[in-house]
This record gives C-alpha cells, sequence and structure tokens, in this order.
C-alpha cells in the first residue's frame, strides 16, 4: 500500500461533458441522443442501447475507422424535447428513447431520464444523467404449477413507483415429467395486456432442473405510473400434475 507524504496533482474532470468513440461510417449529428453500441464505440442511439447522453457538436466519421473521432457529449442536465403524448399530468415519469430522436413514455427503447418540467401538449423539460444506470427490481414469484389455472396467478400488486416491465421468465426447480402439459403467463398493467413478454410454459420447456424458460420480448404498452397495478394471468392451461419454480418478473425505469 502506497499512502501520500506529499502534495499530487492530478487530472480533474470538472462539469458534465464526455468525449467517447464513434463507431466507424457514420454520423452524429448535434443534438442528437447517443448510444453505446456493447462494444464501446457510441452511433446515433438506437432502441435499447445503454444511453450515454446528448451530442454537443457533430461528429462525421463517415470516411472513419471505429475510434478514429470522439463525439463530446453533454451526460446530464436537462434538455427540451418532443415527446410522444406528454401530458401535464406526467411530471416524474420515465422518458425513454427509441432512435437519436423520437422519445416516448411506453416504457419501450433506452431510459435516458424523467419528465422535469411539463411545457406544452407533446414536449417538456427533460431531466437527464447517463452515469446514472436504470435501476432494475426482480420480484420473485413461487409458483406449483399442478395449480395454475385461467385467470389471475398476481393480482393487481402495485409497484408504487413510476417504471416499466422489462421481462418476465421461468426458473424451474422441480422439473416437469408428465408431457403435454401447457400454460401461457402474461402480465398487465391494469386491465390491459403488456404487447408481449409472454412465457409459454410446456412439459419440454419445464424440464430439467434449473432450465429457464425465456418470456417472449415486450414491444409495447409497458410502462406503469406509480398508482398503477400489475397483474399476472394465465391462459390456454392444460393442468400440470407436478412441476414448480419461480417467475421472475424484472421491472424498470
Amino acid at each position: 500500500m502506497t499512502t501520500l507524504a506529499a502534495n499530487l496533482p492530478r487530472a480533474w474532470e470538472l462539469g458534465s461533458h464526455n468525449e467517447l468513440p464513434i463507431i466507424a461510417a457514420d454520423i452524429i449529428y448535434q443534438g442528437a441522443a447517443v448510444g453505446d453500441n456493447v462494444s464501446g464505440y457510441m452511433r446515433p442511439l438506437v432502441s435499447a442501447d445503454p444511453f450515454r447522453g446528448f451530442a454537443l457538436e457533430k461528429c462525421d466519421n463517415a470516411a472513419g475507422s471505429a475510434g478514429d473521432k470522439n463525439v463530446k457529449l453533454l451526460v446530464r442536465g436537462k434538455i427540451q424535447l418532443a415527446v410522444s403524448g406528454l401530458a401535464i399530468t406526467d411530471v416524474g415519469r420515465p422518458v425513454y428513447a427509441t432512435d437519436d430522436n423520437t422519445f416516448v413514455l411506453t416504457g419501450i427503447g433506452s431510459y435516458i431520464g424523467h419528465v422535469h418540467r411539463y411545457v406544452s401538449s407533446g414536449y417538456g423539460i427533460i431531466a437527464f444523467d447517463a452515469d446514472i444506470p436504470e435501476e432494475v427490481v426482480i420480484i420473485a414469484i413461487p409458483l406449483t404449477l399442478a395449480k395454475l389455472a385461467d385467470g389471475d396467478i398476481v393480482t393487481t400488486y402495485t409497484p408504487g413507483f413510476n417504471g416499466r416491465i422489462k421481462a418476465l421468465d421461468f426458473v424451474t426447480h422441480d422439473p416437469v415429467t408428465t408431457a403435454s402439459k401447457l400454460s401461457t403467463l402474461n402480465a398487465e398493467i391494469g386491465t390491459t395486456n403488456v404487447t408481449g413478454g409472454t412465457v409459454a410454459l410446456t412439459s419440454a420447456a419445464c424440464t430439467p432442473l434449473g432450465k429457464i424458460v425465456a418470456g417472449a420480448a415486450i414491444t409495447a404498452l409497458a410502462a406503469f405510473k406509480d398508482t398503477d397495478t400489475i397483474s399476472i394471468e394465465a391462459s390456454s392451461t392444460t393442468t400440470f400434475i407436478e412441476g414448480d419454480g419461480v417467475l421472475l418478473l424484472k421491472l424498470g425505469k
């Protein structure tokens, strides 16, 4: 262990700016929401990219290789954006980007921040901070498969915050051994079904021990408010004889 015995000047970075390398053969325009392609290079945001900030100026790497140029970013602050469907009652709700200039409240895309202030119909001041990762909560719901029947298996649970349903998955504990059994699980917000996210439980899928049955991708209607309720329902059930596991409900901002 080395301790200081004298002053040590360090390189400090002040403020809320950053510079990150851009992908090959692309242009990021000033004002664009910028995403990470998960290989460490920035690009005009693509839905579900990790959000890295807003471009402070145009970065033209159309003729360059990956990393030849850095895009200058504002990583935190407040920005006025057009947000589809934004109303005066939406202050505090999470905002998502589905590309570098499309912003929505529906829970689909990349989380960028929350509504700080309403400006007018469809416009608001959005508080963003790319250095704070999206918070995720996973709720484990034990399921005895023989007890599944069409209808609610979770009724009107209230998370108590503004967020979105990110995924539903099932982890097998006791494998199913009787063939030709099935049930399809889906999530509702209030009485409206989330689009996608269904978990197809079948005899073949629920074995062996530890098998994960991944839910389908969620494509719409995933956002909930702090007063909204979430229910999980079963349908198309052919009664199981045995088997159990845990349904994982993944919630985020």
